[in-house]
C-alpha cells in the first residue's frame, strides 16, 4: 500500500529567503553571522543556500535529529554563502552551524514537504505486543490512532526510523483501521488500507460447571492473560485471580448465582462463556411434621447440600444457627421449633454468607383470612370447574404452600403459560365490589419482581396486572370496575399469567369475589409491613408483641401485621414510639388517625383502647370482631388538640385477648 502525504515547509520569508539573526550583539568583521537560508518549500535532496558573513569558517551544518553535513560535503562555500543538499534523514527543527567560535543556532525551524509512503503493517497483533510499520519517511509520523480512539504518540513508539516504526498495541485497542497523523505546516491524516486484527481472548470451557461458593473455578481458552476481571451471575465482579495465556483460576464469590460468566478486558469488548455456571446451594425437598406445633415439635428438613447451611430463618422467630440444630448432615437438618415460629417459607444463609429460600414452607396452626363471599378456588376449584392451564404443569392441591386452608394451586410454566380454571358453573359476581386472590412467588427465573396478568372469562381486553415478589404470599384486590367489558353476572373462568419470562413457578389460593374491604390509602404511614422511619417498637406489661407477624394482615397490604397478646387486667400494651432524644412527629395537614385491627380467637365483642400521646391522655375504645378486620378512623381532635405526636399505644380493657394491628397512619 502507498500513501503520499505532503508536509509543507514553513519559512519566515523575506523576498523568498529566510532572514535569521544569529546574534543581536554588535558583530565584528571576523564574526560568523547567519542572516538567512532558503528557498522556501525545500524538499529532501534539494539544494538549500545559507547567507551570512564569514561563512567560510563554518565547519559543518547539523540538521535535526543530529544529521551532520561536514564542510567537505558542501556543494559550495564562501564568506557570504553556503550551498548544500538537504539530507534524506533530516527532520523539521532548528539548524546548527558549527564554527571555531562556537555553535550558531537558527531562530527559525526548517520544515519540509515530505512524501510519507506506507509499504506494510503487521496484519494481526495481541494487545501488549508490537506491530511494525515500514515504508519511506516513516519518521515523519507524529501519532497513530487505533480503533476506539486510542492514540499512541511518537514519543511512545518503541522505535522510529526513516523506514520503520515499531509500536506497542494498546490494551484498549480494538480491531479496525489505523489512522496516521503527520507533522508539518499542514498536518494531514490518512488511514490504513486494511484493518489491523487485534487478538481477542477466547474461552473453550469452564471446570467444574457446578461449584460451591469459595471453591476455585478454572476457565480455559486463549489469550486469557488479557482479562482484567471476571463477572459472575448476579453481577459480582472479581479482579483478583491467577492467570496465564491459556487459563484463569478464580475463587467463586459468595454472592455469585447461576449464569454465564463475563470476562472483561481493557478493550470494551467482553467475552462471555457458552456454558452457564451452576452454583451448588442447599435445597430442601421435604419438611415434617406439617403442620408443626411451636415449642412442642422437632422439625426435620430433608434435601441436598444442607451441610452448607449456617443458619435458618423462620417467620416470626428470627434465625436458628447451625450450632442449635439437633442434627445436621448434607441430607437433613432437625431442630426444635421455637415457640414464636409462624407459617411461612424458610430461608437460609450458607457458611459463605449467601442467603436464599430453602424451598420448603413451615406450617403451624394459625388463623387464616375470613371466607370470601364467592369462592372460585380455595382448596378446590368451584363446582363445574377444571384445570384449564396452558403451557405448564399444575398441582391443584399442593401442600407446599398455602394461604387459606391446607393446600394451594401450584403452577409451573414451561413456555410462557398461565394458571387457569375454566368451565366453572356460571357465577354472578355483579353485586360484589372486588376480585380477590392470593399469590405466592416461587421460582421467578431470578427476578426480584414480576408482573402477573389477571384475566376473567378469557377477556384480555380487560387486562389487569399485579406485581409479585418471590418467597411470600401476597393478597391482592382488584376493583370490579377494572373489568368494564367482562360479563360479571356469568363468571366461568379466571387466569393468572406471569409476564416477561418463559419459565416460572407460582402458587394461587383464596380466589373469588367479595365486597371491597381495603381502606383508603394513608397519606402518612406509621406502620404498613414495617415501622416508619423515626419510630421504634415498644410495649409494657406481661403481654407479647410481635411487630412482624405474618399470620394475618390487612387485605391489599404487605404481609406483616403487629400481633399483640394482651394479658388482661389492663396489664400490658404495645407501642410505636419516638426513640429517646428523637423529635416529635408533626401532624401538619392531618385530621384523622386510622388503623385496622383483627380479632383473634374469642375476641368477639371485646374491646381495646388506643391513644395518641404527647401530653394528653384521652384514649379511645374499639370493639373487636373475631376473625375479621375492623377499619378504624378517629378524628385527631377526639384525642386532644395536638399538632404532633410522640407515641401511639394500644392496651387491653381488662380482657385477655389476641389482636393483629395493621395499616396504621393518618389522613387529611
Amino acid at each position: 500500500m502507498k500513501h503520499k502525504i505532503r508536509v509543507f515547509l514553513t519559512l519566515f520569508i523575506l523576498s523568498g529567503m529566510m532572514f535569521i539573526t544569529a546574534c543581536e550583539e554588535e558583530e565584528t568583521p571576523d564574526t560568523v553571522e547567519l542572516l538567512s537560508f532558503g528557498p522556501s518549500g525545500v524538499h529532501h535532496g534539494d539544494e538549500i543556500t545559507f547567507f551570512g558573513q564569514n561563512l567560510d569558517k563554518v565547519t559543518a551544518i547539523v540538521f535535526k535529529p543530529a544529521v551532520e553535513v561536514p564542510k567537505s560535503a558542501f556543494n559550495s562555500s564562501s564568506k557570504e554563502r553556503i550551498n548544500i543538499t538537504v539530507p534524506q534523514a533530516a527532520e523539521a527543527g532548528l539548524i546548527i552551524l558549527k564554527t571555531p567560535q562556537g555553535d550558531i543556532e537558527s531562530k527559525t525551524i526548517l520544515n519540509f514537504e515530505v512524501p510519507v509512503v506506507i509499504s506494510s503493517i503487521t496484519p494481526e497483533a495481541k494487545p501488549g505486543t508490537t506491530i511494525t510499520i515500514t515504508g519511506e519517511k516513516i519518521n515523519w509520523i507524529e501519532q497513530v490512532t487505533f480503533t476506539n480512539d486510542v492514540i499512541v504518540i511518537k514519543d511512545n513508539f518503541v522505535s522510529r526510523s526513516e523506514t520503520q516504526a515499531v509500536i506497542t498495541v494498546p490494551f484498549a485497542a480494538q480491531t479496525g483501521f489505523l489512522i496516521f497523523s503527520t507533522g508539518g505546516t499542514e498536518p494531514l491524516t490518512f488511514g490504513s488500507e486494511n484493518q489491523l486484527i487485534v487478538t481477542l481472548p477466547t474461552v473453550s470451557g469452564i471446570d467444574p460447571t457446578s461449584i460451591r461458593h469459595a471453591q476455585n473455578l478454572t476457565i480455559t481458552g486463549t489469550d486469557l492473560d488479557l482479562i482484567t476481571s471476571v463477572v459472575f451471575g448476579g453481577g459480582t465482579e472479581v479482579s483478583s485471580f491467577t492467570k496465564s495465556s491459556t487459563q484463569i483460576v478464580v475463587s467463586v464469590p459468595s454472592t455469585a448465582v447461576k449464569g454465564k460468566i463475563t470476562l472483561k478486558q481493557a478493550s470494551p469488548i467482553d467475552v462471555v462463556t457458552n456454558d452457564e455456571l451452576t452454583i451448588i446451594l442447599p435445597i430442601g425437598t421435604a419438611i415434617a411434621p406439617a403442620p408443626a406445633v411451636p415449642a412442642v415439635d422437632n422439625v426435620t428438613i430433608t434435601g441436598t447440600d444442607l451441610d452448607l447451611v449456617a443458619e435458618l430463618s423462620l417467620s416470626g422467630s428470627g434465625t436458628i444457627t447451625a450450632a442449635s440444630f439437633l442434627t445436621h448432615t448434607s441430607t437433613g437438618i432437625s431442630f426444635a421449633l421455637p415457640a414464636d415460629a409462624k407459617s411461612g417459607a424458610i430461608g437460609y444463609t450458607t457458611v459463605h454468607g449467601f442467603s436464599g429460600l430453602l424451598g420448603v414452607t413451615l406450617r403451624v396452626p394459625a388463623p387464616g383470612p375470613a371466607p370470601l363471599a364467592i369462592t372460585l378456588y380455595d382448596e378446590t376449584i368451584a363446582p363445574g370447574g377444571g384445570n384449564w392451564s396452558w403451557n405448564g404443569t399444575s398441582d391443584v392441591a399442593s401442600g407446599e404452600q398455602f394461604y387459606s386452608g391446607d393446600v394451594s394451586w401450584k403452577f409451573t410454566s414451561t413456555d410462557g403459560g398461565g394458571l387457569s380454571a375454566g368451565g366453572i358453573t356460571p357465577v354472578n359476581a355483579s353485586s360484589q365490589e372486588s376480585f380477590i386472590f392470593a399469590l405466592y412467588g416461587g421460582d421467578l427465573s431470578g427476578q426480584s419482581k414480576v408482573d402477573v396478568a389477571v384475566i376473567l372469562n378469557d377477556n384480555w381486553s380487560d387486562y389487569n396486572s399485579v406485581k409479585l415478589v418471590p418467597g411470600v404470599w401476597t393478597e391482592y384486590e382488584i376493583p370490579l370496575t377494572n373489568f368494564p367489558t367482562t360479563n360479571l353476572s356469568a363468571i366461568t373462568r379466571f387466569a393468572f399469567k406471569v409476564e416477561g419470562i418463559a419459565t416460572s413457578t407460582i402458587y394461587a389460593d383464596y380466589v373469588g369475589f367479595d365486597a371491597k374491604t381495603t381502606p383508603a390509602p394513608l397519606s402518612m404511614v406509621v406502620f404498613d409491613d414495617v415501622i416508619a422511619s423515626g419510630l421504634e417498637p415498644g410495649g409494657w406489661g406481661s403481654g407479647y408483641t410481635n411487630f412482624s407477624s405474618t399470620e394475618v394482615y390487612r387485605r391489599g397490604r404487605n404481609p406483616h401485621a403487629i400481633k399483640v397478646n394482651f394479658p388482661g387486667g389492663w396489664g400490658g400494651g404495645g407501642q410505636l414510639v419516638v426513640p429517646s432524644g428523637g423529635s416529635n412527629i408533626s401532624l401538619a395537614g392531618m385530621t384523622k388517625f386510622a388503623f385496622s385491627v383483627y380479632g383473634g380467637e374469642g375476641s368477639d365483642g371485646k374491646q381495646i383502647q388506643v391513644n395518641l400521646k404527647v401530653d394528653a391522655d384521652n384514649p379511645k375504645t374499639v370493639t373487636l370482631q373475631e376473625g375479621k378486620w375492623v377499619d378504624v378512623e378517629i378524628p385527631i381532635t377526639d384525642f386532644a388538640a395536638i399538632t404532633e405526636f410522640r407515641e401511639i399505644w394500644f392496651q387491653d380493657r381488662g380482657d385477655a385477648v389476641t389482636v393483629y394491628i395493621d395499616n396504621i397512619g393518618f389522613r387529611p
